[in-house]
């Protein structure tokens, strides 16, 4: 199955609501007021945020055509005005001539998929390189577990630190051991944070200290992981944890299962922060680099 077709056929719950009912509101019309307005319904229906919206009608209402195909315009037009938005944040965590070692700490609320996400990154990173996965969620036996897992997977090293343990400790034991034994990547666990709890999220800025007091900061990257499954939700925790710990690159999970797929466009829209990954389902194939062009194109139902 090509990459386009993945993101297709596990895009089809935004995608249903998208297309189906913007061909409904251009069936048989006129581009006019009444029309634009339905076509706003639908857009803010899939949690496309309002300044986006505006941008995307915007587009339409500058198309001047009496075509008989003025509804395939449309749709491409919006195609492009989503791509040309969400292109800029198009980005991969990892480069392929990389030379310097990588620390990266994975934060997010409760249920995001954190955990999870690591593992398929480890995945994706491959065994060849050698990783250690640091688990500093002490709070949950199940958390370490479940990582554990995925460490074993992909043939990984692991550290954890005792039950209740300071996580801001495990961390920086775990980053000794990174930097002594000259590991390419640490990946960092931490317990989910409900971001508008101050407490919760200074103890992930404690994380990021302790872990700058052994490497050089450049070498750090503070990964957003989202559940897309919260739609516009996701904006305020990016606002949050981006003004609290400078987050370097997001990962935006459980696309498949929603129909709010269009926040993502919000997100890229409001703030200059790549997206590396989108998770598009279970299996670690399925953590997918994110396609502007792929998106785009599959929300709205159109051909590659």
């Amino acid at each position: 199955m090509s990459l386009f077709s993945k993101f297709k056929n596990n895009l089809k719950k935004t995608s249903n609501i998208l297309s189906s009912n913007i061909l409904n509101s251009l069936k048989g019309k006129k581009v006019d007021d009444k029309t634009l307005e339905e076509l706003e319904s639908v857009l803010i229906s899939a949690d496309v945020s309002l300044d986006v919206v505006n941008k995307l009608i915007d587009s339409i209402r500058a198309v001047k055509s009496t075509d008989e195909n003025i509804t395939n315009i449309i749709m491409e037009t919006l195609a492009t005005e989503i791509e040309t938005i969400l292109k800029p944040k198009e980005k991969k965590l990892f480069e392929q001539d990389e030379k310097e070692n990588k620390i990266l700490i994975f934060i997010g609320v409760n249920g995001s998929g954190k955990t999870t996400t690591i593992g398929k990154v480890a995945n994706k990173i491959g065994n060849d390189k050698r990783i250690l996965i640091a688990a500093c969620d002490t709070f949950r036996a199940a958390a370490i577990e479940q990582l554990k897992d995925w460490v074993e997977r992909n043939k990984s090293d692991f550290y954890s630190g005792n039950p209740n343990q300071d996580p801001a400790s495990v961390a920086y034991q775990a980053t000794e051991k990174f930097s002594k034994e000259n590991y390419k990547y640490l990946l960092i666990d931490t317990a989910g944070r409900l971001s508008n709890n101050s407490n919760l999220v200074n103890q992930l800025v404690k994380i990021k200290n302790v872990v700058s007091k052994i490497v050089n900061t450049g070498s750090i990257k503070t990964i957003l992981v989202l559940d897309g499954t919260n739609g516009s939700n996701m904006i305020k925790q990016v606002e949050i944890f981006g003004k609290a710990l400078g987050v370097s690159s997001i990962i935006i999970t459980k696309l498949d299962g929603t129909a709010k797929g269009g926040a993502l466009i919000s997100i890229a829209n409001k703030y200059e922060i790549p997206i590396s990954y989108i998770g598009l389902g279970e299996k670690p194939e399925d953590l997918l680099d994110f396609s502007a062009k792929n998106f785009a194109r599959s929300i709205l139902n159109l051909e590659e």
